[in-house]
């Protein structure tokens, strides 16, 4: 609803308009709803008033409707301001905010007679369907924003579709109410009306074609002919309801016949054709929604949290629609496990049964507005598992364990202090599908007392316990006390050696889950236990770290020492030939003796070798001569350690 003369009105009376300067904004979507003449108005305002002035804003105002609008503004000498969205909405308050808050203009001096305005004719048709666009042409116009519109006979105000003046002929849209109108030349400047021509709008003619009955919520195809205006739409709702009313729908602009559903629940309904202005009822048809008769079928009783089979019978599956389970009080839209009938498999169509214990119902819902078709009882019975385990083994091994349970879809076995609540969980298997034999479960890294549970999937309730207590493990490190930065060397060890532990070098200060280059214990022959100095020197730590909560069972420090590097090499080689060079040095694979420019980058070469080898070298020279650089580097660290030039002949 838009009341906008009576708050204009209240508005200026709350302001004194008649005993002091008073202006108005008002902000309007729409067009006036309550049988005022926003133009009269306007005209009593500014002859009451003191200096009264309405400025109007039309926010995503259709052109048809902004004839009143417009008129209220001019009618007291404010401004008309059009804005579509946010931001043209901000300008328009700027600015009829400064017109508002600018000082009155002082009095002007008689102004001398203007002359007579030309006269304004009009061409229109005589009779027009309702809701049809329609061409009305003029003489005589005095401005390109007056406007032009359809009015009830004799309102001196456009009270319905208008236009402006910007076009002539101008377009304009009958209403959809059949009757007797006038079309009416607005004046942008003084409000008046100034030419009139009289129309009757007739009727528009509708037809609608259709099953006589259907089942509930099945989809009707409605053959429609009609003006198909825009705005135009197909629905299906109860013969009272008002002419407005909607449920499901199509818009006539997506052809005929129509697709609209019937609704869930059985009965009369009535299917409509309805214009897009006003809501003008073309056309109607008596459509019944047949009651479907639902069966649902599956087993009275199964374990908690089990898949049973669901089938059912007599059902109009429309999209949308779902079987369910849920408690038998639970409101008529609840839901926990669901599938829609239409998209599976009717011989393949299963439910999980809740995993609390209980009784529960089986239900058909409708999609639209959740009726339910048909309800099945199903009772979830208790069940029961048991558990069989070591009562104590090493942190972080691997146990068997041996287990009895329902096995459903989600339920698991895990591992955790006994004080944790229910839901929790570390290391777990699932029980459903597994080989027995290969049921292990990996215990904590903590040594103390643990607690094994069989945990239903979903609800998380436990129905196995099981305490285990995990023993401390210990480890211990040996390797060389210093070594060459970046040199590779061999770590013996002591261990438990489970999957997931690890040996690494950091340094002493790293968090205890740091690493570098490592190696796993549990899968490295002892003798080839190595792990690889960090290029940069200083001092570190090689650490025996557990899986899982990457405990740290044993440290042995190391340092990494600064090297020095020679290299004997030819002042001259030929180009493309080998030559020999020789050096001393750590044999460190991941260093490198690159040939490169003098001021190419530490990391280029146009020949590059690992400083693995023996300290006699060969390398082939490039093909282009110059002057180059024998380099020793250490990648890592971007670093050139040792360097002999080179010329290329």
């Amino acid at each position: 609803m838009t009341p906008l003369s009576a708050a204009v009105k209240q508005a200026a009376e709350s302001l004194k308009y008649t005993e002091r300067r008073a202006t108005v904004i008002l902000i309007s979507d729409g067009i006036e709803t309550c049988k005022a003449d926003p133009c009269a108005l306007g005209a009593e305002l500014k002859k009451l008033g003191v200096d009264f002035r309405a400025h109007v804003i039309g926010f995503a105002v259709q052109r048809q409707d902004e004839g009143g609008l417009r008129c209220l503004a001019s009618a007291t000498g404010g401004r008309y301001f059009s804005a579509g969205d946010a931001a043209q909405l901000r300008d328009a308050l700027r600015a009829a905010g400064q017109d508002a808050a600018a000082p009155p203009k002082p009095a002007a001096p008689p102004a001398a007679a203007k002359p007579t305005p030309p006269k304004v004719t009009l061409s229109a048709p005589k009779t027009v369907v309702a809701g049809d666009t329609l061409q009305i042409a003029w003489t005589g116009a005095t401005a390109r924003t007056d406007t032009i519109g359809f009015t009830v006979p004799r309102n001196e105000a456009v009270s319905g579709n208008s236009a402006d003046t910007a076009q002539n002929p101008a377009s304009l849209r009958a209403p959809d109410k059949p009757g007797a109108y006038e079309i009416v030349y607005q004046d942008a400047g003084t409000g008046r009306i100034v030419a009139r021509a009289p129309i009757e709008v007739t009727p528009a003619r509708a037809t609608l074609e259709a099953v006589e009955t259907i089942t509930i919520g099945g989809t009707v195809e409605v053959a429609w002919t009609g003006p198909n205006n825009p705005g135009d739409f197909i629905t299906i709702v109860p013969p009272a309801a008002a002419r407005a009313d909607y449920r499901d729908f199509a818009g006539t602009a997506d052809g005929s016949p129509a697709k609209v559903r019937v609704p869930d629940r059985a009965g009369t309904y009535e299917i409509r054709y309805v214009t897009g202005q006003q809501n003008e009822i073309l056309a109607r048809r008596t459509v019944v929604a047949l009651a479907a008769r639902v069966e649902l079928f599956a087993q009275d009783q199964a374990p908690a949290g089990a898949h049973i089979a669901v089938k059912w019978s007599g059902a109009p599956n429309n999209p949308g629609d779902f079987i369910t389970i849920v408690r038998p009080d639970a409101d008529r839209s609840a839901y926990t496990e669901f599938f829609g009938p239409r998209d599976v498999d009717p011989e393949n169509a299963k439910l999980r049964v809740p995993p609390q214990p209980g009784l529960y119902e089986i239900r058909y819902v409708t999609a639209q507005t959740n009726e339910i078709l048909a309800r099945r009882p199903v009772i979830a019975a208790a069940t029961s598992a048991t558990l069989d385990a070591p009562a104590s083994a090493p942190a972080g091994s691997r146990i068997k364990v041996t287990w009895t349970g329902p096995d459903n879809d989600g339920d698991y076995i895990t591992v955790v202090p006994p004080d944790a609540p229910k839901g929790q969980y570390t290391q777990y298997f699932n029980t459903r599908g597994l080989n027995p034999d290969d049921a292990n479960l990996p215990l904590p890294t903590r040594p103390g007392t643990y607690e094994i549970r069989y945990v239903v999937g979903g609800s998380d309730e436990t129905l196995a316990r099981r305490a285990i207590t995990v023993t401390a493990v210990q480890a211990t490190l040996d390797a060389a006390a210093a070594a060459p930065a970046g040199a590779r060397i061999r770590v013996k060890w002591t261990g438990p050696n489970n999957e997931g532990d690890f040996i690494t070098v950091v340094k002493p200060d790293e968090d205890r889950g740091a690493y570098t280059n490592y190696f796993g214990p549990k899968d490295t022959d002892p003798e080839d236990g190595k792990v690889t100095l960090p290029a940069r020197p200083g001092d570190y730590e090689i650490r025996y770290v557990t899986g899982g909560e990457a405990r740290v069972l044993a440290r042995a420090k190391v340092r990494a020492e600064a090297f020095a590097v020679t290299i004997d090499a030819p002042q001259s080689v030929s180009a493309g030939r080998e030559f020999e060079f020789k050096w001393t040095g750590p044999k460190i694979a991941d260093n490198v003796f690159a040939l490169a420019k003098p001021d190419a980058d530490v990391d280029a070469g146009e020949v590059i070798l690992n400083a693995d080898g023996e300290e006699d070298m060969r390398m082939r020279a490039p093909d282009q001569p110059g002057t180059y650089e024998l380099r020793y580097v250490v990648p890592s660290l971007k670093r050139v350690l040792a360097k002999k030039t080179i010329v290329v002949r």
